[in-house]
């Protein structure tokens, strides 16, 4: 038995992502206290309904968890609209996926409550029990049942096995069917929620947003969300690395440096998904640049394959990676960037404000010579910036990149609790970086990283 995967897998499934400070302080305290409001609020409403009745601790748990269970549900789809005022909330879309990943994982845990408190509390009838899981033999249970199971593997899907983008994304499209059989299921057979009117109202109420989030995603964000028409207007192999510049058609998108844009490429066959990308170009420029390494079967086979002329959807832009960046006048700033984590920092670098005086120690770490292909483009750009200092390292050579290499290579003794530290790359980099900057004592709320790991 492979014990270290499955560390891994129940990683994945239970919410242990929460032991690291980082995502605390990033994206977990705002999704526990979300959570924490919820369920308190449905508790109290469902409460003070049963006021005088007999309360029973394992039908407590049973019926409470699933309407808890449903107003996650509903949040969790709700969270993957791409809304700015969301963005704002927890400080950039990646930080949303985040929460909707972590609530995910919290959603799984308090569904799950409640078929086994039923099953506990008339155990050992088995008549009952097998009226709980057995699908088909009543009807308003088989609803819940079929959520329930389709749920549960849909979560291993997202959660616990490594899919392809393609079929990942296929499997978030049944979770608005789930949320539809759940709903259903409370409604002919939760006897709380026929009986009470305020707690149908706010069971409805949070299943409706889930529902309408789940037909928008589905059928109208791709129609009327925030789409640009663009064209291609050249495309390059650079080592592993396409680089695509493309042109707006009608009207300019502006963007800040550092976000990214979502594509759908509607010459390419089988491109009927869209994908983020990271823009590497400046406003000011006519063209928006893009540069995707080979990871993945649409990155490898599909989006080399584009040609100048094809025309593109662009969605966004998104992101709040160089917020601090822009607004942040007087803080140091240490960047660092692994791999083809460096394309963020490239539109950052491009953006000019005489108003800045900030001093920044740049590091861009990359396997080998092969992979550094923006180096003479980074220091074409710094060359009249005396405020930046750029380094680059070649882990090949010099072993994994660690927050006391940076400190060492940039001579930083004093006042890094003050600095700004702006990371981007591998996701494991980011993570182990970020956590030995606290452990020296950098304040989370100063490490900002862009983590768009979807899957």
């Amino acid at each position: 038995m492979d014990t270290k995967n499955s560390k891994t897998n129940i990683k994945k499934i239970l919410p242990l992502g929460l032991l690291d400070k980082i995502n605390r302080n990033q994206f977990g305290y705002k999704s526990l206290a979300i959570v924490f409001i919820i369920g308190l609020i449905t508790f109290l409403l469902w409460a003070s309904n049963r006021m005088g009745g007999n309360f029973q601790f394992y039908l407590v748990v049973a019926k409470v968890s699933a309407l808890i269970g449903i107003c996650l549900l509903s949040l969790t789809i709700f969270l993957s609209l791409r809304l700015h005022f969301m963005e704002s909330l927890f400080g950039g879309l990646d930080k949303v996926y985040k929460a909707h990943h972590l609530i995910g994982q919290i959603t799984m845990i308090v569904i799950l409550l409640h078929p086994v408190f039923l099953i506990i509390r008339v155990f050992p009838n088995w008549i009952l029990i097998s009226t709980y899981l057995v699908p088909g033999l009543n009807i308003p249970y088989t609803y819940g049942i079929v959520s329930f199971f389709l749920l549960v593997i849909l979560l291993i899907f997202t959660l616990v096995i490594k899919l392809p983008y393609k079929i990942w994304h296929l499997t978030h499209k049944f979770m608005g069917i789930v949320l539809i059989l759940a709903t259903w299921h409370a409604l002919v057979a939760g006897r709380d929620v026929i009986q009470y009117p305020i707690v149908r109202a706010w069971v409805l109420m949070f299943a409706l947003v889930g529902i309408l989030s789940y037909l928008y995603m589905m059928f109208f964000y791709q129609l009327i969300g925030p789409r640009f028409n663009a064209e291609v207007k050249d495309v390059r192999t650079r080592g592993d690395i396409t680089e695509i510049k493309f042109k707006t058609l009608k009207k300019k998108m502006n963007f800040h440096p550092g976000q990214f844009v979502f594509i759908k490429f509607l010459n390419l066959k089988k491109s009927f998904e869209i994908f983020p990308f990271s823009i590497s170009s400046s406003n000011s420029e006519e063209l928006i640049r893009i540069s995707a390494k080979k990871s993945g079967d649409f990155t490898s086979y599909n989006l080399p394959k584009t040609n100048v002329g094809d025309k593109v959807y662009l969605y966004g832009p998104y992101g709040k990676f160089g917020e601090k960046y822009l607004f942040e006048k007087k803080k140091d700033m240490l960047w660092v960037a692994g791999g083809i984590g460096v394309t963020p920092f490239l539109s950052m670098l491009k953006y000019e404000d005489l108003s800045k005086n900030n001093k920044i120690d740049f590091i861009w770490s990359c396997k080998d010579e092969k992979d550094v292909i923006y180096d003479k483009e980074i220091k074409e750009i710094i060359k009249n910036k005396n405020d930046v200092n750029y380094r680059l390292w070649l882990s090949n050579d010099l072993g994994r990149l660690s927050a006391g290499d940076i400190l060492q290579l940039f001579e930083v003794k004093e006042n890094l609790t003050n600095k700004l530290i702006f990371i981007c790359g591998p996701n494991q980099m980011m993570m182990e970086i970020a956590n030995q900057f606290i452990k020296i004592g950098v304040k989370p709320r100063n490490i900002i990283f862009e983590d768009f790991n979807l899957i």
